[in-house]
């Protein structure tokens, strides 16, 4: 499936769900290396779509069993 032609000054977005503890430690990676969440999320992506391009790569799709009490 390929995306929808779109002009060059579109913006392509998705919503993702962290942790409260995901959360806190994005915002310390951003205020210590003083950029956006925007560009953290750009290069994690940049750099799992260099990882896993080639076909014979397995995904990481082994699930985190998390506890429903635990929200941090």
């Amino acid at each position: 499936m390929t995306p929808k032609t779109k002009s060059v000054s579109s913006k392509n977005r998705f919503s993702v769900s962290l942790t409260d503890s995901e959360l806190t430690e994005l915002l310390s990676l951003k205020d210590r290396h003083r950029v956006s969440l925007a560009w953290l999320g750009r290069q994690a992506i940049v750099e799992f779509i260099a990882k896993y391009r080639e076909e014979n790569v397995q995904l990481p799709l082994k699930l985190t069993i998390r506890s429903t009490y635990d929200r941090s």
